[in-house]
Protein backbone atom coordinates (compact mmCIF):
# COMPACT_ATOMS: atom_id res chain seq x y z
CA UNK A 1 0.00 0.00 0.00
CA UNK A 2 1.17 3.54 -0.84
CA UNK A 3 2.71 5.68 2.08
CA UNK A 4 0.85 8.21 3.53
CA UNK A 5 2.89 11.27 2.14
CA UNK A 6 2.08 8.85 -1.54
CA UNK A 7 -1.38 9.27 -0.56
CA UNK A 8 -2.25 12.76 -0.14
CA UNK A 9 0.30 13.09 -3.58
CA UNK A 10 -2.13 11.05 -5.26
CA UNK A 11 -5.16 13.26 -4.36
CA UNK A 12 -3.55 16.20 -4.60
CA UNK A 13 -2.54 15.27 -8.39
CA UNK A 14 -6.17 13.64 -9.14
CA UNK A 15 -8.03 15.46 -12.18
CA UNK A 16 -11.45 14.59 -11.33
CA UNK A 17 -13.75 14.96 -15.07
CA UNK A 18 -16.94 16.71 -15.16
CA UNK A 19 -19.46 14.26 -13.92
CA UNK A 20 -17.59 12.11 -11.60
CA UNK A 21 -16.04 12.54 -8.12
CA UNK A 22 -13.28 10.45 -6.72
CA UNK A 23 -12.71 9.15 -3.28
CA UNK A 24 -10.57 7.19 -1.08
CA UNK A 25 -11.11 5.31 1.79
CA UNK A 26 -8.97 5.59 4.92
CA UNK A 27 -11.02 2.30 6.74
CA UNK A 28 -14.11 2.79 9.12
CA UNK A 29 -15.97 5.63 7.81
CA UNK A 30 -13.27 7.78 6.51
CA UNK A 31 -13.33 9.24 3.21
CA UNK A 32 -11.44 11.74 1.22
CA UNK A 33 -13.33 13.31 -1.09
CA UNK A 34 -12.33 15.26 -4.38
CA UNK A 35 -14.39 17.06 -7.35
CA UNK A 36 -14.15 18.41 -11.03
CA UNK A 37 -13.21 21.72 -9.16
CA UNK A 38 -10.79 20.36 -7.60
CA UNK A 39 -12.39 21.20 -3.87
CA UNK A 40 -11.11 18.05 -1.33
CA UNK A 41 -13.21 17.04 1.91
CA UNK A 42 -11.89 14.57 4.59
CA UNK A 43 -15.26 13.21 6.05
CA UNK A 44 -14.98 11.24 9.83
CA UNK A 45 -11.30 10.26 9.16
CA UNK A 46 -9.71 8.82 12.06
CA UNK A 47 -6.24 8.59 11.89
CA UNK A 48 -4.55 8.32 15.19
CA UNK A 49 -4.33 5.80 18.47
CA UNK A 50 -6.93 8.45 20.50
CA UNK A 51 -9.40 5.81 20.69
CA UNK A 52 -6.64 3.47 22.87
CA UNK A 53 -6.41 6.09 25.67
CA UNK A 54 -10.24 6.58 25.83
CA UNK A 55 -11.30 2.64 24.88
CA UNK A 56 -8.27 0.57 25.05
CA UNK A 57 -8.36 -0.21 21.63
CA UNK A 58 -5.32 0.07 19.41
CA UNK A 59 -5.45 0.73 15.77
CA UNK A 60 -5.02 -2.91 13.92
CA UNK A 61 -4.09 -1.01 10.77
CA UNK A 62 -1.53 1.90 10.24
CA UNK A 63 -3.20 5.02 9.36
CA UNK A 64 -3.42 5.35 5.17
CA UNK A 65 -3.05 9.40 5.78
CA UNK A 66 -0.95 11.69 7.66
CA UNK A 67 -3.47 14.80 8.53
CA UNK A 68 -0.86 17.19 8.77
CA UNK A 69 0.35 16.54 5.16
CA UNK A 70 -3.24 17.19 3.84
CA UNK A 71 -5.15 20.91 2.58
CA UNK A 72 -8.44 20.20 2.46
CA UNK A 73 -11.36 22.63 1.86
CA UNK A 74 -13.26 21.56 4.93
CA UNK A 75 -13.19 18.25 7.50
CA UNK A 76 -16.82 17.01 8.62
CA UNK A 77 -17.67 14.91 11.17
CA UNK A 78 -21.43 12.87 11.17
CA UNK A 79 -20.73 13.13 15.06
CA UNK A 80 -18.18 13.60 18.04
CA UNK A 81 -17.34 10.09 18.80
CA UNK A 82 -13.62 9.69 18.37
CA UNK A 83 -13.37 7.11 15.64
CA UNK A 84 -15.05 9.96 13.59
CA UNK A 85 -14.03 13.00 15.14
CA UNK A 86 -10.50 11.88 15.59
CA UNK A 87 -9.44 14.47 18.50
CA UNK A 88 -5.81 14.22 17.77
CA UNK A 89 -6.55 15.16 13.65
CA UNK A 90 -8.42 17.96 14.62
CA UNK A 91 -5.61 20.90 14.73
CA UNK A 92 -3.62 19.46 11.78
CA UNK A 93 -6.72 18.73 9.58
CA UNK A 94 -7.74 22.88 10.52
CA UNK A 95 -3.92 23.93 10.29
CA UNK A 96 -4.31 25.45 6.66
CA UNK A 97 -6.27 29.08 7.62
CA UNK A 98 -9.00 28.27 4.81
CA UNK A 99 -10.03 24.76 5.85
CA UNK A 100 -13.50 24.77 7.11
CA UNK A 101 -15.52 22.43 9.67
CA UNK A 102 -18.56 21.17 9.25
CA UNK A 103 -20.45 18.67 11.95
CA UNK A 104 -23.33 18.56 13.86
CA UNK A 105 -23.36 20.52 17.62
CA UNK A 106 -21.87 18.34 19.80
CA UNK A 107 -18.86 17.50 17.18
CA UNK A 108 -18.76 21.65 16.51
CA UNK A 109 -18.24 22.08 20.40
CA UNK A 110 -15.52 20.22 20.27
CA UNK A 111 -13.46 21.42 17.67
CA UNK A 112 -14.45 25.07 19.28
CA UNK A 113 -12.78 23.54 22.44
CA UNK A 114 -9.64 23.12 20.43
CA UNK A 115 -9.29 27.12 20.47
CA UNK A 116 -10.43 27.26 16.53
CA UNK A 117 -12.09 30.42 15.30
CA UNK A 118 -15.69 29.83 15.79
CA UNK A 119 -16.14 31.39 12.15
CA UNK A 120 -14.54 28.13 10.32
CA UNK A 121 -16.74 26.22 12.02
CA UNK A 122 -20.47 25.38 10.77
CA UNK A 123 -23.00 23.76 12.71
CA UNK A 124 -25.63 21.21 11.31
CA UNK A 125 -28.87 19.79 11.38
CA UNK A 126 -30.86 17.37 9.56
CA UNK A 127 -31.63 19.30 6.40
CA UNK A 128 -29.22 21.96 6.45
CA UNK A 129 -27.08 22.56 3.44
CA UNK A 130 -23.89 23.53 3.05
CA UNK A 131 -21.80 24.99 0.17
CA UNK A 132 -18.32 24.28 -0.04
CA UNK A 133 -16.63 24.89 -3.79
CA UNK A 134 -18.36 23.08 -6.29
CA UNK A 135 -19.77 20.90 -3.63
CA UNK A 136 -23.27 20.78 -2.21
CA UNK A 137 -23.15 19.25 1.88
CA UNK A 138 -26.37 18.39 3.10
CA UNK A 139 -26.86 16.52 6.54
CA UNK A 140 -29.62 13.81 6.36
CA UNK A 141 -30.86 11.34 9.30
CA UNK A 142 -29.01 9.29 11.25
CA UNK A 143 -29.78 7.40 14.63
CA UNK A 144 -27.20 7.03 16.44
CA UNK A 145 -27.89 6.42 20.58
CA UNK A 146 -25.27 4.38 21.65
CA UNK A 147 -25.37 3.34 25.03
CA UNK A 148 -22.11 4.70 26.13
CA UNK A 149 -21.78 8.22 24.42
CA UNK A 150 -25.74 8.74 22.90
CA UNK A 151 -25.36 11.14 20.03
CA UNK A 152 -28.92 12.64 19.58
CA UNK A 153 -27.48 14.96 17.16
CA UNK A 154 -25.64 12.38 14.67
CA UNK A 155 -26.14 12.81 10.96
CA UNK A 156 -25.26 11.52 7.84
CA UNK A 157 -24.35 13.09 4.59
CA UNK A 158 -25.18 13.45 1.16
CA UNK A 159 -22.05 15.06 -1.20
CA UNK A 160 -23.50 16.35 -4.46
CA UNK A 161 -22.01 18.02 -7.23
CA UNK A 162 -22.35 18.30 -11.51
CA UNK A 163 -25.58 15.45 -10.85
CA UNK A 164 -23.45 13.01 -8.82
CA UNK A 165 -24.40 12.23 -5.27
CA UNK A 166 -23.23 10.09 -2.37
CA UNK A 167 -24.58 9.10 0.57
CA UNK A 168 -22.55 8.76 3.85
CA UNK A 169 -23.92 7.15 6.49
CA UNK A 170 -21.72 7.85 9.17
CA UNK A 171 -22.83 5.60 12.35
CA UNK A 172 -26.20 4.89 12.51
CA UNK A 173 -29.24 2.12 12.76
CA UNK A 174 -31.40 1.59 10.12
CA UNK A 175 -34.41 3.96 10.09
CA UNK A 176 -36.68 4.51 6.99
CA UNK A 177 -36.39 8.39 7.86
CA UNK A 178 -32.91 8.01 6.27
CA UNK A 179 -34.87 6.29 3.52
CA UNK A 180 -37.07 9.60 3.00
CA UNK A 181 -34.01 11.74 3.54
CA UNK A 182 -31.88 9.94 0.22
CA UNK A 183 -33.82 8.53 -1.98
CA UNK A 184 -32.61 8.31 -5.63
CA UNK A 185 -28.97 8.98 -4.36
CA UNK A 186 -26.22 7.29 -6.87
CA UNK A 187 -23.78 5.77 -4.67
CA UNK A 188 -24.38 4.84 -0.54
CA UNK A 189 -21.59 3.98 1.49
CA UNK A 190 -23.01 2.63 4.55
CA UNK A 191 -22.03 0.88 7.72
CA UNK A 192 -22.27 -2.53 8.35
CA UNK A 193 -20.61 -3.32 11.74
CA UNK A 194 -23.97 -4.49 13.55
CA UNK A 195 -22.78 -3.52 17.13
CA UNK A 196 -22.64 -0.24 18.97
CA UNK A 197 -25.36 1.14 17.84
CA UNK A 198 -25.14 0.80 13.75
CA UNK A 199 -26.88 -1.79 11.37
CA UNK A 200 -25.60 -4.59 10.57
CA UNK A 201 -24.51 -5.80 7.19
CA UNK A 202 -28.26 -7.00 6.63
CA UNK A 203 -30.40 -4.32 7.42
CA UNK A 204 -27.34 -1.73 5.44
CA UNK A 205 -28.21 -3.28 2.51
CA UNK A 206 -31.96 -3.55 2.77
CA UNK A 207 -30.76 0.59 3.13
CA UNK A 208 -29.19 0.76 0.30
CA UNK A 209 -31.98 -1.52 -1.67
CA UNK A 210 -34.70 1.08 -0.54
CA UNK A 211 -32.67 4.63 -1.70
CA UNK A 212 -32.86 2.76 -5.03
CA UNK A 213 -28.89 3.96 -5.20
CA UNK A 214 -26.96 2.76 -8.49
CA UNK A 215 -23.92 1.80 -6.25
CA UNK A 216 -23.77 0.14 -2.68
CA UNK A 217 -20.86 0.39 -1.00
CA UNK A 218 -20.18 -0.97 2.68
CA UNK A 219 -17.80 0.70 5.06
CA UNK A 220 -17.26 0.88 8.71
CA UNK A 221 -14.63 -1.94 9.51
CA UNK A 222 -10.87 -2.84 8.83
CA UNK A 223 -9.87 -0.26 11.71
CA UNK A 224 -9.94 -2.52 14.90
CA UNK A 225 -9.11 -6.32 15.33
CA UNK A 226 -12.40 -7.81 14.57
CA UNK A 227 -13.04 -9.53 17.92
CA UNK A 228 -12.60 -5.34 18.99
CA UNK A 229 -16.02 -4.56 17.36
CA UNK A 230 -17.72 -6.90 19.80
CA UNK A 231 -20.23 -10.24 19.79
CA UNK A 232 -22.10 -10.73 16.87
CA UNK A 233 -20.20 -7.52 14.25
CA UNK A 234 -20.86 -8.16 10.36
CA UNK A 235 -17.70 -7.23 9.35
CA UNK A 236 -17.42 -9.08 6.28
CA UNK A 237 -18.25 -7.07 3.31
CA UNK A 238 -18.93 -10.27 1.38
CA UNK A 239 -22.00 -11.05 3.78
CA UNK A 240 -23.49 -7.25 2.92
CA UNK A 241 -23.10 -8.01 -0.77
CA UNK A 242 -24.66 -11.65 -0.76
CA UNK A 243 -27.98 -9.97 0.92
CA UNK A 244 -28.18 -6.96 -1.31
CA UNK A 245 -27.32 -9.06 -4.38
CA UNK A 246 -30.90 -10.86 -3.33
CA UNK A 247 -32.92 -7.70 -2.77
CA UNK A 248 -31.46 -6.56 -6.06
CA UNK A 249 -30.06 -8.90 -8.43
CA UNK A 250 -29.48 -5.82 -11.15
CA UNK A 251 -27.67 -3.86 -8.37
CA UNK A 252 -24.13 -3.74 -8.19
CA UNK A 253 -21.63 -3.35 -4.84
CA UNK A 254 -18.10 -2.29 -5.12
CA UNK A 255 -15.86 -3.23 -1.78
CA UNK A 256 -13.38 -1.26 -0.80
CA UNK A 257 -9.49 -0.98 -0.67
CA UNK A 258 -8.14 1.23 1.85
CA UNK A 259 -6.36 4.52 0.36
CA UNK A 260 -7.35 2.86 -3.47
CA UNK A 261 -8.88 5.94 -5.78
CA UNK A 262 -12.42 4.99 -6.39
CA UNK A 263 -14.34 6.93 -9.02
CA UNK A 264 -18.17 7.61 -9.51
CA UNK A 265 -20.73 8.95 -11.79
CA UNK A 266 -24.44 9.69 -11.50
CA UNK A 267 -24.93 5.83 -12.64
CA UNK A 268 -22.41 4.50 -9.76
CA UNK A 269 -19.08 3.19 -10.47
CA UNK A 270 -16.96 4.61 -13.36
CA UNK A 271 -14.89 1.38 -14.68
Amino acid sequence: MKTPAELWQEIEQTEVNAGTLAFWWLYQAGIVLKSPGGTVLAVDPYLSESVLRSYQLPRGVPAPLDPADTDVAALLATHSHEDHLDPDSIEPFLRPPGTRFIGPPMAAAVVEATGIDPARITEVSRGDEVTVGDIAVRAVHARHMFGLEPTPDAVGYVLSCGGVAVYHSGDTEYDSEIVSDTRGVGTSLVCINGTTGNMNAHEAAMLAWQQEARLAVPFHYGLWRDPDYGEGATLDPQVFAGTYGKLNPAGRVHILEPAARVVIDAAGLVD
